[in-house]
């Protein structure tokens, strides 16, 4: 339910944040240059509407500017223009939130709180910007920084950077997340060994090549037995002295 809850919170801000930047014709530069802390100054700068067309670049002293752009790209500006491109890019984002999905599903209540916020972050973002190449054949992008240069950007890249960040910090500092919980729901729905049995047999293979040593050493063969007669005499073919009759 947490995974749910902030997967619609981001794509609902970002949705809002896309329509209002487009609304509002915001396709100069809208740059604030004061205080994080002035709340008057920024509910000034977030209630602009009116912008004369500039350029996208920012401006000296303006750390953030505020810009509509249509991206029809992939990651860092790649295979811009090539129609082909974005289809492509629509088939894996469509296959990445299917199988997300799936494995989120089937974990449960399994996940953890963190991992439910990363894949919380992860759906919401993709579905936002899986939205906007459905509808529109483009990602409406409109931040831009200046004490980074980093490519234009929107609410839901953030999400998705975000939750990337936190699953670097999760496979480092956490011993149970978001990949260990779809390893053994992928285990289990193929009918694999669990992480366990596969632990516990990687051990036994281990020892087993530490102890091959002995296999380098010739056994004795053991010697031939004769074979062992089964006869108690009952046998009502045979006579009293051994022999057969005939």
């Amino acid at each position: 339910m947490l995974f749910f809850i902030v997967a619609l919170f981001v794509l609902a801000l970002d949705q809002i944040s896309k329509y209002w930047i487009v609304s509002s014709h915001v396709v100069g530069t809208l740059g604030y240059s004061g205080s994080l802390y002035d709340l008057s100054a920024l509910r000034s700068f977030l209630s602009q509407s009116a912008i004369a067309q500039q350029n996208a670049i920012p401006q000296d002293g303006k750390f953030i500017v505020l810009s509509f752009t249509p991206n029809d790209a992939a990651l860092w500006g790649l295979g811009s223009g090539n129609p082909w491109a974005s289809r492509l890019l629509l088939a894996l984002t469509s296959i990445f939130l299917f199988l997300l999905l799936f494995f989120t599903i089937r974990s449960g209540k399994k996940l953890p709180k963190l991992s439910r916020v990363i894949v919380g972050l992860l759906i919401g973002g993709s579905i936002g910007n899986l939205y906007d190449r459905v509808v529109f054949g483009y990602v409406r992008d409109m931040i831009c920084t200046r004490f980074i240069d980093f490519p234009i950007f929107n609410i839901a890249d953030s999400a998705i950077c975000i939750a990337i960040g936190l699953l670097v910090f999760e496979a480092f500092f956490m011993k149970f997340g978001v990949f260990e919980c779809f390893e053994d729901e992928y285990r289990r729905l193929f009918r694999l060994p669990t992480r366990e049995e596969a632990e516990k047999a990687a051990k036994e293979r281990k020892k087993n090549k530490l102890s091959r040593f002995e296999e380098l050493i010739p056994e004795d063969e053991e010697e031939e037995k004769p074979e062992e007669s089964h006869d108690d005499g009952n046998d009502p073919a045979d006579r009293g002295d051994g022999r057969k009759a005939d």
